[in-house]
């Protein structure tokens, strides 16, 4: 067991070491679903992206009294739970994800005289025992996803099947499904959680007790994207069953790195079960950890930045004034020769195209970057004006003419509210499926031209 926390501690600081900028940080929790390490925040990922992660984790827990064994000198039984497992998750809307995590557990303790009764299992002295986790299925949906500067509140819920067999004198878990389901609500920094987990109980003779979870944690910035410390306390209370543990607070604190732009995110943190340590002493130790390795997908290639030359162009020099007039012939005076006009200024454009998803209208953060181009050549030019054409794919669901107008609006929204351009400089105009062609992805588009006069 000593080993194992040596390790944990040296992956941590690896971990440290090899941290390098990363474009984002959002990464799933040991369940899957997004958030911090245990605790589900108030996000998700977005509709058609996928996440994964590979973690290891080790808590100190105690066991509920015996029922069958005398009490030991040392009683509770507190023993050792560890877990190497795999996540994954996908974004089926931009605030609902469905997730998936399956591993194997490892259940030790030392060899002292305690007994007391575990997943439903009486154990005794010491042991040492691996099988195969229960595969839990879950689900969250952020159910205000567009709220700003409020609290954000996600719900959420799984099963985790069994996977032991009923007859299998050795498991530590039951052979019946599990059921949870809780709420949390994020606010900047801060995530809150509530949980409660419905036990499968252990065949007709023993009941196994529910858990009933209190989760307080915060994410902070520390180096912008690419550091992040995590802080987590977690209260833990039993309820039901043929005899059940004491409750318990545990501790989490640690980091997230972003490892360069590849969106790969390791984590680490060191966990302390706090009413253990409390009423027991360090022996044995309360010291626990995990160390996490995931991956966050990038954009697709089909949402890549699309400006055409003409807006990189320089705009042009301006024209060079008219030669001087020549003097007058001596002695005689001549007629003074006219100025000749000025040539006219030539007129210039820049084009520029913004996609979108399908049958949706609200901008991306590739979309809002192009505009922001844009924008900055009207402020530069205050006789510049702007046309905002909307297109529509044959396939998208919904009225046609009503989604081109939406998108042509968001555009012109964003220049307007965000950047203080003029309304009445902006002319915004939908299309619909008028020039739609064989690739369904363009023709999603919105074309911004900004026209110099």
């Amino acid at each position: 067991m000593r080993r194992t926390r040596t390790g944990l501690l040296l992956a941590l600081v690896s971990t440290l070491v090899g941290a390098s900028p990363l474009a984002a940080q959002v990464a799933p929790t040991l369940t899957g679903s997004t958030g911090l390490f245990e605790l589900n925040n108030a996000e998700s990922l977005p509709s058609g992206r996928f996440s994964f992660s590979l973690f290891y984790s080790q808590s100190d827990r105690s066991a509920a009294a015996s029922v069958v064994y005398p009490p030991g000198v040392d009683d509770p039984l507190r023993y050792g739970y560890g877990k190497l497992g795999l996540t994954a998750a996908f974004g089926l809307l931009d605030n609902w994800e469905l997730s998936v995590t399956a591993g194997q557990t490892n259940f030790f303790a030392e060899d002292r005289a305690w007994s007391g009764v575990v997943g439903g299992h009486e154990r005794a002295s010491g042991f040492r025992h691996n099988e195969t986790d229960k595969f839990r299925i879950g689900t969250k949906v952020v159910v205000n996803p567009r709220t700003k500067d409020l609290v954000k509140v996600a719900l959420f819920g799984g099963i985790a099947l069994a996977t032991q067999s009923k007859n299998d004198p050795n498991a530590f878990s039951t052979y019946r499904a599990d059921y949870d389901f809780g709420i949390s609500g994020t606010y900047g920094v801060a995530t809150v959680q509530m949980g409660y987990l419905l036990a499968g109980d252990q065949g007709e003779d023993y009941d196994v007790s529910n858990e009933l979870r209190f989760g307080l944690g915060f994410g902070v910035p520390i180096i912008k994207n690419t550091l992040k410390g995590i802080f987590e306390i977690n209260r833990v209370m039993y309820d039901g069953g043929t005899t059940k543990p004491d409750p318990y607070s545990e501790a989490l604190l640690g980091a997230r790195f972003g490892i360069g732009e590849t969106g790969i995110v390791a984590g680490a943190a060191v966990r302390a079960n706090i009413d253990r340590w409390v009423k027991y002493g360090n022996s044995p130790s309360n010291i626990g950890g995990l160390v996490q390795l995931s991956w966050s997908p990038q954009p697709p290639a089909e949402e890549e930045m699309k400006v055409s030359a003409a807006a990189h162009e320089a705009p042009p020099p301006p024209p060079a004034p008219a030669p001087a007039p020549e003097p007058a012939v001596a002695p005689a005076p001549a007629p003074p020769v006219a100025e000749a006009p000025p040539p006219p200024k030539p007129e210039t454009s820049t084009t520029d195209e913004i996609l979108f998803d399908t049958s949706k209208s609200r901008l991306t953060n590739i979309a809002k970057a192009i505009l922001d181009g844009v924008a900055l050549r009207l402020k530069n030019n205050l006789a510049a004006t702007c046309t905002i054409t909307a297109y529509t794919d044959p396939k998208e669901k919904g009225d046609h003419m009503k989604l081109a107008q939406g998108r042509a609006d968001a555009a012109k929204d964003y220049l307007v509210k965000r950047h203080g351009i003029d309304a009445s400089r902006i002319k915004a105009e939908a299309k619909g499926d008028a020039e739609a062609g064989g690739d369904a992805t363009r023709n999603r588009r919105v074309v911004v031209n900004v026209a110099f006069p």
